[in-house]
């Protein structure tokens, strides 16, 4: 089989280059789409691609958060013209371990026509007081976050994508890659049926929360695009919450900003000794030191605000949204 990863990406210089690496360590091809990065993440991305490393690097200048438009199109290309047999829709803060290759496609090709896969989406905690050695000393001393409280499976999962999403043109993949639904209506669309992947064969292990500098411009941009594209999260929801935190210049603890991942439930952290899932990688590119956070969220801003200024005096935005450049 022939698995590919897709990816859109924003703002993640800290950690985009270890999840090139590592995935790739186990996969056989991978398409990320930059989607308006401020900081040094496209020029880490171009750095990789002159290493001649399986990836494909695609730019997007569409306004809002589009990533069930934008991932679902890069599935499709996987499909089309990677030749992928499976495709796992990641995020950049998202590592696959995979114990046996062999075993993995044994489960992918159970999988029956008009379905996809569930994969296993623990969440994972580095020390964010820092750590020696950077960002993957930091993601090896990584620990599992137990979530006492039970949440629902479409939080808790994460799709893997076969052939019959390829052939299926309504299929498509929803926010935040938790389920495939057969329309274009994220909430009213039916949902493709699922067969879930056993924790055993394959996981993602997902990273949200590294520093509170990066948190403050994964919410603020994060919220600001879904303003813009008009899907706004509810009232009362844990990134509003949080949102409205980091505005009042409220301290942010550890807890608070698992929790605004986690929707608002509070997470205890294993104390067990567990194997590393980051594969044995080095980094070239990655900077020292993250970028300041104030930067990154006014040029979010102001990009936002362009583009609504072009629209309500009816001049065409200088890229049409949706669309994607190579790089």
């Amino acid at each position: 089989m022939k698995l590919w990863g897709v990816s859109m990406v924003r703002n993640e210089e800290d950690i985009v280059e270890a999840f090139v690496r590592h995935n790739l360590s186990l996969l056989d091809g991978l398409i990320v789409v930059d989607h308006g990065s401020a900081d040094r993440t496209l020029a880490i991305l171009d750095a990789l691609c002159a290493e001649r490393m399986r990836l494909v690097v695609l730019r997007s200048e569409a306004v809002g958060y589009l990533q069930a438009e934008i991932t679902t199109t890069a599935a499709r290309d996987a499909f089309a013209r990677g030749g992928a047999d499976a495709v796992f829709p990641l995020d950049a803060d998202e590592f696959l371990r995979i114990p046996s290759r062999e075993a993995l496609e044994r489960a992918l090709a159970t999988i029956p026509p008009g379905h996809h896969g569930w994969i296993a989406w623990p969440t994972y905690v580095p020390p964010l007081e820092g750590t020696p050695g950077g960002i993957v000393a930091a993601l090896r001393a990584s620990r599992r976050a137990l979530v006492e409280l039970p949440i629902p499976p479409e939080l808790s999962s994460k799709v893997v994508l076969t052939r019959h999403f390829a052939q299926d043109p309504s299929a498509t993949i929803t926010m935040g890659n938790h389920d495939v639904i057969l329309g274009r209506h994220q909430v009213t669309s039916p949902r493709m049926p699922h067969v879930e992947i056993p924790e055993a064969v394959v996981e993602v292990c997902h990273v949200p929360i590294r520093s509170p500098a990066q948190f403050v411009v994964k919410t603020t941009i994060k919220r600001l695009a879904r303003v813009a594209a008009g899907r706004d999260y509810p009232a009362g929801s844990a990134i509003r919450v949080a949102f409205d935190a980091i505005r009042d210049d409220t301290p942010l603890t550890p807890a608070t900003m698992l929790a605004t991942h986690l929707g608002g439930a509070q997470p205890a952290i294993s104390t067990r000794p567990q194997a590393p899932f980051i594969a044995d990688i080095a980094l070239r590119h990655t900077p020292a030191a993250p970028s300041d956070p104030l930067p990154l969220v006014l040029s979010a801003v102001e990009r936002l605000v362009r583009r609504a200024s072009a629209a309500t005096a009816g001049a065409a935005p200088a890229r049409e949204p949706g669309s994607a450049d190579s790089r």
